[in-house]
């Protein structure tokens, strides 16, 4: 305990550990207001002047204007969308073709006859979309069957959306048996309460970003300055210098991280949700983001899952960057060497593609995190990785890995550390 409390005492006293866990509340803050300043709201005052809100005026006046579309989402709430499209189309000659977008449309007329609708219309066009080339229906050719199958269609287009993108065969029937077994879970009918959005869960997938990489900046060193500064052999010629000094830094350093971890993404999800509104927390994923999301949860449910998600992540990338920093014989080394791995999933999406993006991206110690390529979009969306015939749904793979790579790297950082240095 008291070699414990003395490595703790070392790191907290450390000037940059003190810079940089004051960066991570204070990034999480930062990141945590973003979300809310994107809602923006268009309508006609009293004096008939165009008014444009954001932000939390924005959110407010949406909330106001949402109307019966908002709750559950049941059939005939979807036949009245339908309706009121329907209606709002024909007062222009020709029609909409090409929907809100087309130039006769005002910015007004639009938010005032259709945003409150616009959700439930973009789903139906996405589960209604050709099975063999994946293109949605415009708004205009939605109809009351469309509305009235509308639950049924979702399941419908979970199976053609996995059969599109992997073929037809023993591999497709897989990855759909398991997406099935999955969304047979969901709640039907869809719940969904303004204002929530898909920028909320992409900054929640950013703030795990931030706080993963501050993470390992914080760990590099925990070896690997002993070693440049040559204090290593003098360290282990002490009575508790090999195998406990290892296993308390570790411990020690997982402990930093932890508490670092913990206050920045809890500062994050409650200044983010008393932004937007906690009642939106209770919307469907399906509704807010896809209708195909496999996960039985609302939007918070999914939010606290990427939250425990990222914690994992950050204890794999943590054990590997103590593993690093006990090889290293310099801080920068390990600084460089961690950083690249860090940044390898996100590079190996981009140059990779199929089942070997998959693999490489899902395995690798950071893989949880990133831009695409991460949990956060792993999560909602359709992608297996394959062995052979058998699917495995990505971000059980990423957490899969990771938890193995922290019981690997563990006992392996610990020999480094004890190892006899030629």
């Amino acid at each position: 305990m008291r070699v414990y409390q003395a490595e703790l005492k070392r790191i907290l006293k450390t000037r940059s550990v003190q810079i940089l866990l004051a960066a991570a509340v204070l990034l999480s803050a930062v990141l945590a207001y973003f979300p809310c300043t994107f809602a923006e709201y268009v309508y006609e005052n009293e004096a008939g002047q165009e008014v444009t809100l954001t932000g939390r005026e924005a959110i407010r006046m949406i909330k106001e204007r949402q109307g019966v579309y908002q709750g559950e989402i049941t059939e005939e709430k979807l036949s009245d969308a339908v309706e009121q499209y329907d209606e709002f189309a024909s007062r222009y000659e020709g029609g909409l073709p090409n929907g809100i977008y087309d130039e006769r449309v005002t910015a007004v007329d639009s938010y005032r006859y259709v945003y409150a609708i616009n959700r439930l219309l973009t789903r139906m066009q996405e589960v209604n979309a050709d099975p063999d080339t994946g293109i949605a229906p415009g708004m205009e050719e939605l109809t009351q069957a469309d509305a009235q199958n509308f639950y049924k269609q979702c399941r419908q287009h979970v199976r053609d959306l996995i059969y599109l993108e992997n073929g037809h065969g023993a591999k497709a029937d897989s990855a759909v048996a398991q997406a099935e077994m999955l969304y047979d879970k969901v709640k039907m009918p869809f719940i969904y309460y303004p204002y929530i959005s898909t920028d909320a869960i992409e900054y929640t997938g950013l703030c795990v970003l931030v706080l993963v990489l501050i993470g390992m900046i914080l760990m590099v060193p925990q070896f690997s300055s002993d070693r440049q500064t040559q204090a290593e052999q003098i360290i282990k010629c002490t009575k508790y210098g090999k195998r406990r000094l290892a296993a308390v830094r570790i411990l020690t350093g997982v402990t930093v991280v932890t508490i670092m971890y913990a206050a920045g993404i809890t500062l994050f999800l409650l200044v983010m949700n008393s932004l937007i509104g906690w009642e939106s927390l209770k919307s469907s994923v399906q509704i807010t983001v896809s209708a195909v999301v496999f996960v039985p949860v609302t939007v918070g449910g999914l939010e606290v899952i990427i939250a425990l998600a990222g914690y994992i992540t950050l204890l794999a990338t943590v054990c590997f960057t103590l593993f690093l920093s006990g090889q290293m014989k310099s801080v920068f080394a390990s600084a460089v060497t961690a950083f690249v791995f860090f940044l390898l999933p996100v590079v190996c999406y981009m140059v990779f593609d199929g089942n070997v993006r998959n693999w490489i991206c899902s395995i690798l110690p950071s893989g949880g995190t990133g831009l695409i390529n991460s949990f956060t979009y792993a999560v909602t969306d359709t992608k297996f990785a394959f062995i052979g015939n058998q699917a495995i749904w990505t971000p059980y793979l990423m957490m899969a890995a990771a938890l193995i790579e922290i019981i690997l790297f563990i006992p392996l950082t610990v020999a480094g550390w004890c190892r006899k240095r030629g």
